[in-house]
């Protein structure tokens, strides 16, 4: 902002406030009007809580797993290594297309959970699942 210097009667550059401390207060006013209106609050109908149901897992599940110690499950029984894929055969018949759930220690190479998936899927397991957590461990 250029102030004026000098006794020249040229045009001044000055700003003038006045306009907009006017509109600054009006509308301060029209806020301080309308702020206690909108705090004014409405009934609202909610509908109940309704609390579902877990659906239970299906009973007919086949999960296949191995321990740390390179132990072989077939839900949660022991099977020995080289009656497996006979085994899982038997679990698998008329099964569709269920998935077949694979589960792993912690501690097992990824190169044994391949093999065990390879195992299934030569055994006829259309759709395998990984398991996130350990069932061996129980």
């Amino acid at each position: 902002m250029a102030m004026a210097t000098g006794s020249g009667s040229g045009p001044r550059s000055e700003m003038n406030v006045t306009p907009l401390v006017d509109v600054v207060l009006v509308l301060l006013i029209i806020f301080m009007v309308v702020t206690p209106v909108l705090r004014v609050g409405r009934d609202v109908s909610i509908p109940p809580v309704v609390r579902a149901k877990p659906l239970a897992p299906p009973a007919v599940q086949l999960v296949v797993g191995i321990a740390a110690d390179g132990a072989l499950f077939i839900n949660s029984e022991q099977v020995a290594p080289g009656a497996f894929t006979a085994r899982l055969r038997q679990a698998l018949d008329g099964r569709g297309d269920r998935p077949t759930f694979v589960a792993a220690a912690d501690s097992v190479p990824y190169q044994r959970v391949v093999r065990l998936m390879d195992l299934c899927r030569d055994a006829g397991a259309a759709n395998l699942a990984i398991v996130v957590e350990d069932l061996t461990a129980r």
